[in-house]
């Protein structure tokens, strides 16, 4: 491979490696290379750096060198002006040269567009070793990695004795902790409880473990109340009798513990009944409600009014689902499935309520009914009827799961405590204020129930309740770490510069078009080169020789003649003189005349008469008459 191929070889080179890092900076490619940051990131930053600049400084430094070669060897194969050869060489000296031997030509006009292509190919390798550092570089970052992280399990596991809980505490506290919002109770959301968090270090939302409880509820149909009964009592159809040993008064929602199944709960609703007229007429039981008509203060006058009642029942179930939250608050920010709830009021047989056989795989969630029956009283009197005896209608307080469900269903505090009943002008007034959809009671038991159960891990179990399990649960962290990244700036100003030095490169270099030049046995225009050739060629020393004061624009001037390196050593090297004086072609056109003298006749000329010939203006007159007149002995040859 000659010199010329091998350098435009490495210049499409280059052109080729900046493509490539284009296109790994458009789908950031370079990204994939991620090192954590330590105490040796500083040494690798520098390390890059340096790596970079000394490859450019290497592959850009034999750039130079095949391009100069090849240029000045193309050049001085040719013919041309003396001071050409100075100017050019000279420019590759360095980017400061090229610089100043565009300066010269604005004195001494020799070859601008020969210094001109040699600064511009030094400049844009100035901006390639400028740019090589910056190319690509580590950049910081905040990257995402996933991670797995302990959670406090919400829902007791399997080995839990829930016999063991303390639920009367945990009743007592369950309302207030309950009507808790913000980071209080993180870990519980209406029906459901999810698992916590113990780190907080990741962002975005976690996906956890939850457990949700399902709450269907119905009217229980067919019940007829025997007043007469002591004590009064519930009869089916299946003559099964249930003693009921208090009458309601309007708008409560009371649990009642005359029969639990393994998973139902059963409530008193005297409210009003959201629904049709049909189901409600088989699902109402009327009751007598005794009261104190006014005055109140005479106790003999006593009337009574019909309080309808109906008997809610719900059957409770667990549904094991997922829950999105926030992971630095933990917060709850949805479910992955809902409980579902009902959107009318059914009615079913008492039958299927006291015969429901318990599921074999539900022995752990028979707790439902601990809460409502271990819970206190709430801070209520006791209501009587006017008539106690002999039934025995007095003395019943709601729990506090009673106030705090009628609270989730929306009563106000005047319709949850029934003291204005025992005010005769209110008392005889049973119509009630409030109505009860299906969908308000199943979602409002479903959070009393999962409350007790969070409240009870909140306590855990030196306060009576149960320890959280740990689970765990992936995060998503921000980690400060760093990647190699590729700067779109550098690297646009050095796929320009490598297309320009290609451009460049191909112009300085490539061979003539018609014919290729014979090599010259100069290969440079340095001191040592021009001092030889200098004793080679008798006409340019004494044509250099006269400059009297040896300036840069003088000795540039003198040196404005052609020369044909290629025929030095073979002793027919002819020079050329410029004339200074321009003539005026045919058509106008200003063309300098030169003289040509064979080698071999200045050496016989006298010095005196050399002297004379090159001071005299040969001004556009008849030359060759005026070269005879004064060297009437030298034959001379007009080119």
């Amino acid at each position: 491979m000659s010199l010329r191929q091998a350098c435009y070889c490495l210049h499409t080179v280059l052109i080729a490696l900046h493509l490539c890092l284009v296109g790994f900076a458009v789908r950031h490619t370079e990204h994939s290379v991620i090192v954590s940051i330590t105490s040796q990131t500083g040494m690798l930053t520098t390390a890059l750096s340096a790596s970079l600049q000394a490859f450019y400084t290497l592959y850009t430094a034999i750039l130079v060198y095949l391009t100069q070669r090849v240029s000045l060897s193309r050049r001085l194969s040719q013919r041309q002006m003396v001071t050409t050869i100075h100017d050019v060489t000279g420019a590759w000296g360095g980017l400061g040269a090229a610089l100043d031997g565009l300066w010269q030509q604005t004195k001494v006009v020799a070859s601008p567009l020969g210094v001109l292509s040699v600064t511009a190919y030094l400049l844009n390798i100035s901006v390639l070793h400028t740019t090589s550092s910056s190319i690509i570089q580590f950049q910081t970052f905040n990257n995402t990695v996933t991670a797995s992280v302990p959670t406090a399990v919400g829902w007791p596991d399997s080995s839990v004795d829930y016999n063991g809980f303390d639920w009367a505490t945990i009743s007592s506290l369950a309302p207030s902790i309950g009507n808790l919002s913000g980071l209080a109770n993180a870990g519980l959301a209406n029906g459901t409880v999810y698992d916590v968090l113990l780190d907080n270090s990741g962002i975005g939302n976690v996906t956890v473990n939850a457990t949700s409880i399902n709450a269907d509820c119905a009217l229980v149909a067919g019940l007829v109340y025997d007043s007469t009964a002591i004590p009064p009592q519930f009869c089916t159809q299946n003559n099964i009798s249930l003693p009921f040993t208090f009458l309601p008064w309007k708008d409560q929602v009371l649990f009642s513990d005359l029969y639990t199944a393994w998973n139902g709960l059963n409530f008193y609703v005297t409210t009003a009944i959201e629904g049709s007229a049909a189901p409600l007429n088989r699902t109402t039981i009327p009751m007598n409600w005794t009261y104190y008509a006014p005055p109140q203060d005479d106790s003999n006058n006593i009337s009574s009014a019909i309080l309808d009642m109906s008997w809610v029942t719900c059957n409770t179930s667990l549904l094991r689902t997922s829950a999105i939250v926030d992971a630095q608050s933990n917060t709850f920010l949805s479910s992955t499935s809902e409980a579902p709830v009902s959107s009318t009021w059914i009615s079913i047989s008492p039958d299927g309520i006291f015969d429901s056989p318990q599921a074999p795989d539900t022995a752990n969630e028979t707790w439902f009914e601990f809460p409502f029956g271990s819970a206190p009283s709430a801070d209520i009197d006791p209501i009587c009827s006017a008539r106690a005896d002999p039934i025995g209608a007095c003395g019943y307080q709601p729990s506090m799961l009673d106030v705090y469900l009628m609270q989730l269903l929306g009563m106000n505090a005047s319709q949850i405590n029934p003291y204005l009943l025992l005010v005769p002008e209110y008392s005889s007034n049973t119509t009630p204020s409030f109505t009860l959809s299906v969908d308000q009671m199943e979602t409002a038991l479903s959070r009393v129930l999962a409350t007790t159960v969070w409240t009870a891990g909140q306590l855990g179990e030196v306060g009576g309740g149960f320890d959280h399990s740990v689970g765990s649960a992936t995060i998503t962290r921000l980690v400060l770490e760093t990647r190699l990244n590729i700067n779109w700036i550098p690297l646009s100003f050095a796929l320009s510069a490598s297309i320009v030095l290609l451009v460049l490169a191909i112009w300085m270099t490539h061979p003539d078009s018609e014919h290729t030049p014979k090599p010259s046995a100069v290969n440079s225009g340095g001191v040592l080169e021009l001092i030889w050739l200098a004793s080679r060629m008798p006409a340019m020393r004494d044509a250099i020789g006269r400059v009297d004061s040896p300036n840069i624009d003088d000795l540039r001037a003198a040196g404005r003649f052609d020369v044909l390196l290629a025929n030095v050593g073979e002793e027919d090297l002819a020079a050329k003189h410029t004339d200074d004086c321009e003539s005026q072609g045919p058509q106008g056109v200003v063309s300098p005349r030169y003289t040509s003298i064979p080698i071999e006749d200045p050496t016989a000329l006298p010095e005196t008469n050399v002297d004379q010939f090159l001071d005299d203006e040969l001004c556009p007159l008849d030359m060759t008459g005026r070269l005879q007149e004064k060297l009437p002995w030298i034959p001379l040859s007009l080119t």
